[in-house]
Parts: structure tokens; C-alpha cells; sequence
């Protein structure tokens, strides 16, 4: 089969064109077609594939084979032979355009501030990344990175592409070789960067307008770069610009107090938090108490609540207990209805086995320790379980 014309090798900006269908396939449930020439460029180098339409049917993947046919995956099917008009995505070109020029720019700008290496290019749909062969670089560092990058983009510089042969390959102006040994394509920032690519590009470097890295982390022995390029900066700025607007309104502050201010309102939370721990503690020690001095000569507390928190009552159950002088059956109202039995070591019961038998009895689970055990029963038999609960322990005692 004869490879496709790649229409956006030649005009990355060309977005309609005609051609002919040469061959259709099915491929996992999907219809594939290939065109003797396209625009739209098939995934690959890091950068993902075009969408568009064909004939009004949506293009949702395009794919180059080892004989470099492209395929582009429809959402319907169209007949060998049929003439067709195809219509790239423009946004979704432009955007890959901004953000894989924007990327050769950085990487060059990592090689030629610290020589570190760019081993691996992904362009995703939210953030772009690139990893270096260098760990080690400070958050100074990147920033340099960063702003020798936007120096080159505001100098709006000349893009470019030629092919060359193996033997015309610059390979001393190259800061990596190419995979391909012959027709290869260069891509050149004027005066700055010369790279072997077959992706998308902008025409003048101030297309792209302004990158941000957004943030960095050690992944497999690299160093990954997360950044943003083109609309996408210029997004994640609005949606920033308004987020530190609103809290700087919200808490009455200028915007560079804004950070300062909010980890001292954390800080002052945490403060809160343990003091009211403390005071909480506290109260339920004094609860604990007086539970204890109005248990019934059963010796068994029993109480239900309806508005507490379950680790709040395990904690007022494990007080209770720790008396030594009653065992506990508490009841916490819910879907499902939750019971927690607790005795000191002292008591010489069991109220694990206790509660199985009565969550058991009422068509529930649980079960638990001598000391500590919990369950729960459907909501509609809630307090009648937690009744038969207090029974069946106060007869444990009764042995």
C-alpha cells in the first residue's frame, strides 16, 4: 500500500483538504479508514493525534503504520474510492501547536543553562511534561529555565522546518539525534534550537505567548517537568487570578498577604483543633463519671444517642469500662443502628460473645473482644437490641 501524503509536514496550519479513501479496516469494533493524502497528523513523538471530521463523521484517532499509511479511526464508514473533504480540529491544533513548540524551547533551555537532557516528551490533555536526565536542579534553577524560555517566545523568533539526509545532519547543533536515518525533519527556532521532530509547530515563537511550569517531582531517575504553554497558560492564570481574588476579598487582605494568611489562619486551626481535643476529652471524662455513679444495680450502663459521632462514644464507652466497676451497652441511632458493648478487665465477662448473640438475634453482625465489641442491627430493631444487649450482659454478671 502506498504511504500517505502528510499534508501538515508542509502547513501545520492547513485545517480542510480533499482525498481519496485507499483502504478500510475494522480494528477493535472500530472503523478505520486511509486517505492517499491528509491533515491530520497521527499520534506520535509525544504528541497526540488531530480530531476533526470526515465527510461530517467524527475522526476520534489517527494512527501511522510501520508502512507509513495513516489511518483515522470513524465514527461511521465510508467506501475504497470515495472522494472526501476532511476538516481538522482548530483549536485542538492550535493548542498541540503552542504546547509541543513551547516544549523544544524549554528543552533547550535546559540543555544550554545546565545540560540536562529532555529523555521523554508526553502532551497530555490537562498538563504537558517533559523529563530530564538531571535530578538534582533547585527550584532557582527551574526558574531560570523558565524565564530564558519566555525571553525567547516574547523575542517572537522564526519557526521553521527543513529535511535533510543522514549525511547533511548538523549533528554538533543538534542537542539530540534523531531516530530516523534518512528524510529527516528538523525543526528550528532561529538562533536558539535545532531538533529532529515530526510534530506540529507555530510559525514565530510569539504565537506561543507565555509557559509556566506548574510543578516537578523525581519519577524513575528523572527529573519530570510539568508545565503549560499558549491558551493553556494564559488559562490557568485566569482561573488562579480569580481564586486568590476571591480569597483576598473573602479575608479582607491584599493579594501577597494572601498565602501568609491563610497558613496562619491553618496554623491558628490546628491550635483549635487540639484545644478543643483537650476540652472534649475532658468533658468526657466528666460524663464518664457521673454514667458510672447512675449505672443500676445491674452494673451495666446503657445509654443511646442519636447526634454523636461513633469514635466520640467508643471513646465514652472505653472510659465507662475503665472504671472497673460497670460494664457498657451503648446505642447509636442510624441506618444501620449501631451497638458498642464494653467491661474492665476486672469484670470477668465476655462482651464480644454477648453482642454476637443479640445482633445474631436480630438479624445483624458484630462481635468483638471480653472487653470491646461492636455491631450493628437494622435501625427499625435498634433499641431493642440495645435492651436485650444490657440484659444479656447483666446476666453474664449474674454468673
Amino acid at each position: 500500500m502506498t504511504k500517505t501524503l502528510c499534508l501538515y509536514d508542509q502547513d501545520p496550519y492547513l485545517l480542510e483538504f480533499t482525498a481519496v479513501v485507499t483502504a478500510r479496516r475494522q480494528r477493535d469494533n472500530a472503523n478505520w479508514i486511509a486517505l492517499d493524502q491528509t491533515a491530520f497528523y497521527a499520534e506520535g513523538g509525544g504528541q497526540p493525534a488531530d480530531h476533526g471530521l470526515i465527510n461530517h463523521l467524527p475522526v476520534v484517532d489517527v494512527q501511522l503504520d510501520e508502512q507509513e499509511v495513516v489511518w483515522h479511526k470513524l465514527q461511521g464508514d465510508l467506501e475504497v474510492g470515495a472522494r472526501v473533504g476532511g476538516k481538522v480540529d482548530a483549536q485542538r491544533r492550535a493548542d498541540h501547536r503552542e504546547q509541543h513548540t513551547g516544549q523544544h524551547i524549554l528543552s533547550q533551555a535546559f540543555w544550554r543553562l545546565f545540560e540536562a537532557t529532555t529523555v521523554g516528551f508526553h502532551l497530555g490533555e490537562q498538563v504537558v511534561t517533559i523529563d530530564l536526565d538531571k535530578q538534582d536542579l533547585t527550584a532557582e534553577q527551574l526558574q531560570q529555565a523558565e524565564d530564558l524560555t519566555n525571553s525567547i517566545i516574547r523575542e517572537n523568533r522564526t519557526v521553521y522546518t527543513r529535511v535533510v539526509s543522514a549525511d547533511e545532519l548538523p549533528v554538533e547543533q543538534l542537542r539530540k539525534l534523531p531516530k530516523v536515518t534518512e528524510n529527516i525533519r528538523l525543526v528550528h527556532v532561529k538562533e536558539f534550537d535545532m531538533c529532529g521532530c515530526g510534530g506540529t509547530h507555530v510559525r514565530s515563537t510569539g504565537e506561543i505567548g507565555l509557559l509556566k511550569l506548574i510543578s516537578s517531582e523525581r519519577r524513575r531517575g528523572n527529573l519530570r517537568i510539568y508545565f503549560l504553554a499558549g491558551g493553556r497558560a494564559y488559562r490557568d492564570y485566569a482561573e488562579k487570578h480569580a481564586a486568590v481574588a476571591q480569597l483576598s476579598a473573602e479575608f479582607s487582605l491584599p493579594v501577597p498577604e494572601v498565602a501568609p494568611g491563610i497558613i496562619r489562619l491553618k496554623e491558628r486551626m490546628a491550635e483549635l483543633e487540639r484545644e478543643l481535643k483537650v476540652a472534649k476529652a475532658e468533658l468526657l471524662t466528666v460524663e464518664a463519671a457521673k454514667l458510672v455513679s447512675q449505672a443500676n444495680t445491674d452494673k451495666v450502663v446503657s445509654a443511646q444517642f442519636s447526634e454523636r459521632g461513633f469514635e466520640e462514644v467508643k471513646a465514652l464507652a472505653a472510659l465507662v469500662a475503665g472504671s472497673e466497676q460497670v460494664a457498657v451497652a451503648f446505642g447509636l441511632c442510624g441506618e444501620p443502628y449501631r451497638l458498642l458493648a464494653a467491661a474492665g478487665d476486672g469484670m470477668g465477662i465476655h462482651v464480644g460473645n454477648a453482642l454476637k448473640q443479640t445482633v445474631q438475634a436480630f438479624g445483624g453482625k458484630g462481635g468483638g473482644a471480653p472487653q470491646s465489641a461492636q455491631g450493628a442491627v437494622p435501625a427499625e430493631v435498634g433499641a431493642q437490641a440495645l435492651a436485650e444487649l444490657c440484659d444479656a450482659i447483666a446476666r453474664s454478671l449474674e454468673k
